[in-house]
């Protein structure tokens, strides 16, 4: 999971809500509309196209946006323009995942089945500050909580299946391309300390970050230095 740092919402979106207070301004008046596209393609911007729970490349059209509290628990809230809103348009509730259908549990891993669990005491969001520090990740692809003791961590990993076999094997192999194991040419200790300033950074023209770079920026100290533990 790499850390979202929130930005400014959409004008698209602030204009839809300005114009509908008092009216219905809940996520399903919203749907279909121009501002919730501007909104999904912002949010996919602010994340560097990666899901924001499993790390996997994103697009447009295959992606949903996501209630980090699900929307059977949203409630009217008060708003500094003096007019309620829902929860589930609130802007810092709002991620964007994998997949498009975000009701698709047949893949095993992620907000479909993440679905309309919540426990605010034990789920580790991805706008948390220190959620990266949350979660180690191994050669295998095999994530777990850093401290063994870490309950949330490990309950976060459990209700959103992202240690599921799919997942798993997906980082695995990622794992394995980026190092090049099994490579004629694997990547070099020098190469490997020029990357690791460079992975949190999307690319310029695309905006794009690399899949999973945040696993490996955790590996790479070690792939530098083995005995780093």
């Amino acid at each position: 999971m790499r850390r979202i740092r929130k930005t400014h919402p959409p004008k698209e979106f602030l204009d839809w809500l300005q114009v509908n207070k008092g009216l219905d301004c809940s996520y399903g008046a919203l749907q279909g509309k121009e501002a919730h596209s501007a909104l999904k393609l912002h949010l996919l911007k602010e994340q560097g196209y990666l899901c924001a729970y499993t790390g996997i490349s994103i697009s447009v059209e295959e992606s949903h946006i996501e209630h980090l509290k699900p929307q059977s628990l949203c409630r009217n809230v008060p708003n500094p323009g003096n007019f309620d809103y829902l929860e589930d348009v609130e802007y810092r509730n709002m991620v964007a995942c994998f997949p498009k259908d975000g009701g698709d549990t047949s893949y095993g891993y992620g907000a479909p089945i993440k679905a309309g669990w919540w426990d605010e005491e034990e789920f580790i969001s991805p706008c948390q500050e220190d959620c990266e520090r949350k979660f180690s990740y191994q050669w295998s692809g095999k994530i777990c909580p850093t401290d063994e003791n870490d309950r949330a961590a490990m309950t976060t990993i459990e209700n959103l299946g992202l240690d599921a076999r799919r997942l798993r094997e997906r980082r695995r192999k990622a794992i394995k391309g980026f190092f090049g194991f099994g490579s004629k040419k694997p990547l070099t200790k020098k190469e490997a300390k020029n990357i690791l300033g460079k992975l949190g950074q999307p690319d310029r023209s695309t905006g794009q970050l690399k899949e999973f770079c945040f696993v490996f920026e955790q590996l790479l100290p070690k792939y530098i230095n083995p005995s780093k533990k």
